[in-house]
C-alpha cells in the first residue's frame, strides 16, 4: 500500500489477495517535488511548501479512509468497494455511473471467484439466476437497480419461473436461495437493498426421490452388461457402498486411505468423511487399480438410466411436482428417477433399515444434521405395511 505518480497524477496503489491495484487520486503534482523515498510530496518552503502540505493531508486522508474500509469489510474487501467509498468520499462520484443490479452482482461473482469460497459449480448456480433476472430485464424493457427488488419484482419473477420455465417449487425454492444469498452480501456490504426479499417464501414439498431396495441392488450387481454399462454399474455402485456424492466417490485414490478406512474432505460442504474400505468397495476400486475415469454428471446419469432399464425398473411411478397451488403428476418408469445421487440415498437408507445407527451414517456421509440425513431416508413400505398389519389384523 502506497502512492506512485503516474503522468503527473497521484496513484493510490494497494494489495488484495495479492494482486495490486490502483486508484487514480486527480490529484496533480510535478515529478520534482514528489519524494520517492516517503512517497509524499517533499518538504519545502513558502507557497510551493504550503501546496505539498495540503496534498500531503489529502494523501493521508485517502490512507485513514482505506484503512478504516479494510477493518469494516474485512474479507468482503473488494477493489469495487474502494473505487465506490473513494469517489463518495472524495466527491468524485459525479464521474462514475450509478451501479445497477448487474454491476454488483458481477462484484459478488469476481469476490466469490477470487476467494476462491466455493467450487465452479455453485458460483454458476448463482449465475444462472442472474440470467433469469437478464431476461426479465428484457421482456419488461427495463434495468434492475437494488432498490427494485420489491413484492411486486418477486412475483414476477416467480411466476416467470413457473410459467415461462416451468419450474417446479422444490427447484425454485433453490434458485431463490441464492438469489437471497446474494442480497444479504449487499445487505453485508452496506449497499442500499429493498429489504422485502426478506419475507419471499416457497413452500418446500417433500420430494419423490428413490432409494434401491436390497433386491434392486442385488440384481444391479449380478446383472450381464457389456464393458462400457458395467463399468458405469461398477462406478454408480462405489457410491452405494461408500455413500459419499457423485462428486466425490470420483476422486477416491489410495492416497486417502487411513487404516481400514477411506478419509475424504468434501468438495460442497468441506466435512470429512470416515468411509469403512468394506470387501465390496475395496474388490471395485482394486479392479480399477483405484483409478476412475469419469464423464459429467449428466452423461453418467443418462448411463444409470440406460443400465437401470436394463435391469428391469421400468415400472411406472407417480411423479408430483407444484408450482404454487397447482400440482401435476407425471407418471414416468421408475428407472428415470435413479441418478448418480440414488446411490449416496440408497447407502443411508439400507444402512438405516440393517440398524446402523445415524451418527454412524453421519460420520461416514460427512452430514452434520440428523434433520438432512432423514431427508435422505426413503421409507420402506413392505416393512412399513408388514409392521402395521401385524399390529391390527
Amino acid at each position: 500500500m502506497g502512492f506512485n505518480i503516474y503522468r503527473n497524477h497521484i496513484r493510490f496503489f494497494y494489495y488484495i489477495n495479492g494482486k495490486q491495484h490502483a486508484y487514480q487520486t486527480k490529484i496533480k503534482i510535478d515529478r520534482s517535488e514528489w519524494d520517492l523515498k516517503t512517497q509524499r510530496p517533499k518538504a519545502r518552503r513558502g507557497e510551493v511548501g504550503a501546496q505539498n502540505r495540503k496534498i500531503t493531508h489529502e494523501l493521508n486522508e485517502y490512507q485513514r479512509i482505506y484503512d478504516d474500509l479494510k477493518g469494516y469489510y474485512k474479507e468482503s474487501f473488494t477493489k469495487e468497494i474502494i473505487k465506490q467509498k473513494f469517489d463518495e468520499h472524495f466527491q468524485l462520484a459525479k464521474t462514475v455511473k450509478k451501479l445497477n443490479y448487474s454491476d454488483y452482482f458481477h462484484i459478488y461473482i469476481q469476490q466469490k471467484k477470487d476467494s476462491q469460497s466455493v467450487q465452479k459449480d455453485s458460483w454458476q448456480k448463482y449465475t444462472r439466476i442472474h440470467t433469469a433476472i437478464l431476461e426479465l430485464e428484457k421482456k419488461n424493457k427495463t434495468t434492475y437497480y437494488l432498490h427494485d427488488f420489491d413484492s411486486a419484482f418477486f412475483n414476477d419473477l416467480i411466476t416467470y419461473y413457473r410459467k415461462d420455465k416451468n419450474i417446479s417449487d422444490n427447484t425454485l425454492r433453490r434458485k431463490l436461495g441464492f438469489m437471497k444469498s446474494f442480497l444479504n452480501w449487499c445487505v453485508k456490504n452496506g449497499y442500499s437493498v429493498n429489504t422485502a426479499f426478506k419475507d419471499v417464501k416457497i413452500k418446500g414439498r417433500e420430494t419423490s426421490h428413490i432409494a434401491l431396495s436390497h433386491a434392486d441392488l442385488e440384481i444391479l450387481e449380478t446383472i450381464e452388461l457389456d464393458e462400457t454399462k458395467s463399468y458405469y454399474r461398477d462406478l454408480f455402485l462405489i457410491g452405494v457402498y461408500s455413500g459419499q456424492r457423485f462428486s466425490d466417490y470420483k476422486r477416491f485414490d489410495r492416497t486417502y486411505i487411513e487404516g481400514n478406512n477411506i478419509v475424504i474432505r468434501a468438495k460442497k460442504t468441506g466435512q470429512f468423511s470416515y468411509i469403512p474400505l468394506s470387501k465390496k468397495l475395496k474388490r471395485l476400486l482394486d479392479k480399477y487399480d483405484w483409478n476412475l475415469h469419469t464423464i459429467s454428471g449428466q452423461k453418467f446419469n443418462d448411463h444409470i438410466h440406460e443400465i437401470c432399464r436394463i435391469a428391469g425398473f421400468t415400472e411406472i411411478v407417480n411423479r408430483d411436482k407444484f408450482f404454487g397451488n397447482k400440482k401435476i403428476t407425471e407418471k414416468i418408469p421408475r428407472y428415470k428417477l435413479i441418478a448418480s445421487h440414488t446411490a449416496r440415498r440408497t447407502f443411508i437408507t439400507l444402512s438405516e433399515q440393517r440398524g446402523v445407527s445415524h451418527s454412524l451414517i453421519m460420520k461416514v456421509t460427512g452430514i452434520k444434521s440428523l434433520k438432512t440425513l432423514e431427508n435422505y431416508i426413503r421409507i420402506d413400505k413392505d416393512r412399513l405395511s408388514d409392521a402395521i398389519l401385524k399390529a391390527w389384523d
